[in-house]
């Protein structure tokens, strides 16, 4: 992981759609607050949901970073010391994280088939996980590995108490435990999912100031959690405010 002493920030779309103004208005707040501190600004593709990769997405991002000259000092095509860039690139290095959650006991093996779970949602597709597989014993999770069984692995959350953390746009956020799912860490095509790797990689490549849209201020506890059971210490966060407009019928959404 790279120094703390120096600021550093960082893009990280993902090639799932093609780029609007929110992303870039983003990449821009990340690229201001990174250079006005004498800071490095770093690109990462975030892709690791294949099954909605959008072709020439990446090339679409690559080029309004150049055509704004919102230049990066890390990423694809520069180079860094802490690439790769782009997540599918680093598939290796999820797991052996996941792995060490299972052993201090923050994340778990789960082999609850597509079926079941589809079983746990009401008749509008909502509900959660039950944590059926939280408490399994060793044996059951070695045999059942050992039988090859399709599992995922998920974060295992708090029960009960509250995590808080302070946002240098909103101030101080608090969650109840108990409102937090226990995640999908690695999914069972052995990719992991955004709501872990970007932990991960925000620490190795040492980002200090995360600054992404406010959609993600009620996602964030999970992800302190995440660096509390590594014993990491948390970046900075910085959540905007979406972008609105109106669109064709007059209606206002995000642009």
């Amino acid at each position: 992981m790279a120094s703390n002493s120096q600021i550093k920030t960082r893009f990280a779309p993902s090639p799932t759609g093609f780029m609007h103004i929110g992303n870039l208005r983003t990449a821009l707040y990340s690229y201001l607050l990174a250079k006005s501190q004498g800071g490095k600004f770093i690109l990462r593709i975030e892709d690791t949901d294949q099954e909605r990769l959008v072709e020439g997405a990446q090339d679409v991002i690559i080029k309004t970073l150049e055509m704004t000259g919102i230049d990066y000092d890390e990423g694809p095509g520069v180079g860094g010391e802490n690439g790769p860039y782009i997540q599918s690139e680093r598939k290796g290095i999820y797991l052996e994280y996941a792995k060490k959650l299972i052993e201090s006991g923050h994340a778990y093996y789960c082999f609850c088939t597509a079926e079941r779970l589809k079983s746990l949602h009401d008749e509008n597709g909502l509900g959660g996980y039950d944590r059926h597989c939280r408490d399994l014993s060793k044996e059951e999770i070695e045999k059942n590995l050992a039988e090859g069984k399709p599992y995922v692995i998920r974060q295992k959350m708090p029960l009960e108490g509250t995590t808080s953390y302070v946002d240098e746009v909103y101030g101080k956020v608090d969650m109840d435990n108990s409102e937090l799912q226990d995640q999908i860490l690695i999914k069972a095509d052995g990719f992991p999912t955004y709501n872990f790797c970007h932990v991960i990689d925000d620490y190795l490549m040492g980002v200090t100031h995360v600054v992404r849209g406010n959609e993600y201020l009620t996602s964030t506890p999970k992800y302190c959690l995440l660096y509390d059971a590594f014993g990491w210490e948390r970046p900075h966060y910085v959540h905007l405010p979406l972008l609105m407009g109106k669109d064709a019928d007059g209606n206002v959404s995000k642009l």
